[in-house]
């Protein structure tokens, strides 16, 4: 008899496991331009998901050198937007002069309409500047934290990250040519974009999570602490920018 109900708890318990519903997976379209696509940021942040337990499906809507009001004029990113998404991240370049930034916010509001009506939430892909120009790093923070505000979206601080890094280690190879990221560089970009899509409690933020990301993107351990804190007080910690 005993053996009976155990054989019938365990058939029990694993017919519940079997009954539960799958993950409903995170929908998130990407629209933006090489520095979205050149290293395949949305594959990889995909794959990076996957690894920790977290369904994804990711689609990209890109054309290089364009702007958002590029896309805006093109049609393809808002017949996109409309099959339906969780997360829509908008990108465009540095974005770190007055005019730009106006272009900017003026368009992430636009685009914020059709996103919302399609019930997702907009995200703004803060970029870097150009490698000689560094000088530009926190015209680029301004902008992509005025354009998140202007459309109460979440933004993704890549380029803060960038330059926590940098700041501390000028010598980091973060990117490939004058613009994209190299290999470290797309590595400390997909980072901050999960943690700030997919943050983590106190609780699960512990060594096994750490190195299990890290596994994962292939992060030199001698960098490893250097990315992630750039990554985290990127997002938890936004530097005070002064005049």
């Amino acid at each position: 008899m005993r053996r009976l109900l155990a054989f019938l708890v365990l058939a029990l318990s694993a017919w519940a496991t079997l009954a539960q519903p799958a993950a409903k997976p995170t929908r998130i379209l990407f629209i933006g331009n090489s520095l979205t696509s050149a290293t395949d940021i949305p594959g990889r942040l995909a794959k990076l998901a996957k690894a920790m337990g977290r369904p994804v499906e990711v689609e990209a809507v890109v054309s290089n050198g364009y702007s958002l009001e590029d896309h805006w004029n093109e049609h393809s990113a808002r017949a996109a937007i409309r099959k339906g998404w969780d997360i829509v991240v908008l990108q465009q370049g540095t974005s770190a002069r007055a005019d730009s930034r106006a272009q900017l916010v003026e368009y992430a509001k636009k685009f914020a309409g059709p996103i919302r009506e399609a019930g997702a939430k907009p995200a703004l892909y803060m970029v870097w500047p150009l490698s000689d120009r560094p000088y530009e790093f926190l015209g680029a923070m301004e902008a992509y934290r005025a354009a998140a505000e202007a459309v109460d979206g979440l933004l993704l601080p890549v380029g803060e990250a960038w330059f926590r890094a940098l700041t501390k280690d000028k010598r980091l190879r973060l990117y490939g040519d004058a613009i994209h990221p190299g290999s470290l560089g797309s590595d400390l970009t997909v980072l901050t974009i999960y943690l700030s899509i997919f943050p983590a409690g106190p609780q699960e933020f512990d060594e096994a999570f750490v190195a299990k990301i890290a596994r994962q993107l292939e992060i030199p351990e001698r960098l490893r602490d250097a990315l992630f804190d750039a990554a985290t007080l990127a997002i938890d910690q936004p530097l005070r920018i002064t005049k």
